[in-house]
């Protein structure tokens, strides 16, 4: 009948079809993940197309390392301690005196020294030659000569071949040149061995003994 009626309207010149037209307004808020995502449901459920919208994942944004400290590490020397092993007390020039007469220059250096004793229980009387004729005899020109000579002394005319500080010292006050000795009276000795080795002296002996040299250096003064 319905179909009847269609063909009669058709006849006529009327069409009985018909559209329907519906809006439907969408407002979407977000990003555009976001947005992109809806729009795919959207078409999709008016497809008749169930589609669940999930979340985007948000990318992982990289891990901030934590700030570390900086340490400056500053190193430090520390002064250097002042050597006392041999340190001396009082200083002098330790220059190398010409035996001859010759004026000698030097740097000064420190040593360690003890104040001389006078050998109160020293008898030079009992030399096989006089002090002062010798000494006399070979008139040494300078501190350093007499040092050298008082020690050939004793060693030829008192039979003492190891000779110490105390000797000459004791010999200087006789003789009256206490004042020439320098402030560290062990420096000559010293010199006369390190220097002009004209001395020897074992190791951990107190004294110092007259080698060859020494002997031809006293000979041939006059």
């Amino acid at each position: 009948m319905a179909k009847r009626d269609e063909q009669k309207a058709n006849q006529n010149g009327y069409d009985s079809g018909g559209i329907k037209v519906r809006v439907i307004e969408f407002e979407l808020h977000g990003r555009n993940a976001t947005v992109s995502e809806g729009i795919k449901a959207i078409t999709d459920a008016i497809s008749n197309r169930t589609v669940v919208v999930s979340e985007p994942q948000r990318p992982a944004l990289p891990a901030i390392p934590k700030h570390e400290a900086l340490v400056t590490t500053i190193d430090v020397e520390k002064p250097e301690e002042p050597d006392t092993s041999h340190t001396e007390i009082g200083s002098e020039e330790t220059s190398a005196t010409n035996l001859a007469g010759g004026n000698g220059t030097g740097s000064k250096r420190k040593y360690s020294y003890r104040t001389p004793k006078y050998l109160s229980d020293l008898d030079i009387t009992k030399a096989k030659k006089n002090l002062q004729e010798f000494v006399e005899e070979k008139n040494p020109p300078n501190v350093q000569a007499k040092y050298l000579v008082i020690v050939y002394w004793f060693l030829k005319y008192m039979d003492i071949a190891e000779v110490t500080i105390d000797h000459v010292y004791t010999v200087f006050d006789v003789l009256g040149w206490k004042a020439e000795m320098p402030s560290n009276p062990s420096v000559p000795l010293r010199d006369l061995k390190s220097k002009s080795n004209m001395l020897t002296r074992e190791p951990k002996a107190e004294g110092y003994k007259l080698n060859f040299k020494g002997e031809q250096e006293v000979e041939k003064m006059k």
